[in-house]
């Protein structure tokens, strides 16, 4: 799906002489035919990216839109949501905070899936090292019903997740899902999408949550050209 001037404009909020400043003094991708403009989502998302550019809810709504069905990670993330500043000294004190910010269906309750979170930690660390850790639950069909979703969390402070290379955790990704098939999905595509550059300085930097959800949508569609 091909992109106008006028959906950039909208996704992006900013004026037609912006816009014109972008390609012509800035390098944004586009391709010109009939003296209209036209963009790829990806390809918009990644120079945004590299250039620093503010992202909007509306830019990644549109890009969402034009990608659907391809994602799997930044939709989950979207439903999940991105967070700051958590704080917490141990990892019982940690996942519990958790489940209080992410929004869950009233069906599902909390205290027994924070019980299922610690029991998987107990059965061995979700701490995947660099201070990255995936706590999940063993049996996701408890959600049933449930659309997957994703919460990134960054921590104040690392907590002693006992990681592999001992290092504490400061990010977390929390995955919930009411299917095995998801469940594995889900995290086959994070540790594809943690490997690149470009989800890595938009974790390690801690920037807005806009421009976290546009890093791992330019990751996914490189899924797409190797498939």
């Amino acid at each position: 799906m091909q992109l106008t001037f006028r959906d950039i404009e909208k996704a992006f909020g900013i004026p037609e002489e912006k816009l014109y400043q972008w390609l012509n003094k800035q390098g944004m991708p586009a391709i010109k035919a009939n003296d209209q403009y036209y963009f790829n989502s990806v390809e918009v998302l990644e120079w945004a990216l590299k250039n620093r550019i503010c992202l909007t809810a509306g830019a990644l709504k549109l890009c969402e839109k034009a990608r659907q069905g391809q994602d799997l990670i930044t939709p989950a993330l979207m439903r999940g949501g991105v967070y700051f500043g958590l704080t917490g000294h141990h990892r019982e004190e940690i996942l519990g905070r958790v489940l209080d910010l992410l929004v869950l269906p009233d069906h599902i309750r909390k205290s027994s899936l924070k019980e299922m979170l610690l029991s998987r930690e107990q059965a061995g660390t979700t701490g995947i090292g660099n201070g990255i850790a995936i706590p999940h639950v063993k049996h996701p069909v408890v959600l049933a019903g449930m659309e997957p979703i994703v919460g990134l969390f960054f921590l104040e402070k690392a907590v002693d997740f006992s990681s592999p290379d001992g290092e504490g955790v400061h990010t977390l990704f929390v995955i919930l899902s009411s299917s095995f098939k998801w469940h594995l999905s889900l995290l086959s595509r994070l540790a594809f999408c943690l490997q690149d550059q470009e989800v890595k300085s938009a974790l390690q930097r801690r920037i807005q949550s806009e421009e976290i959800l546009a890093a791992f949508q330019v990751a996914e569609s490189k899924v797409a050209k190797i498939s």
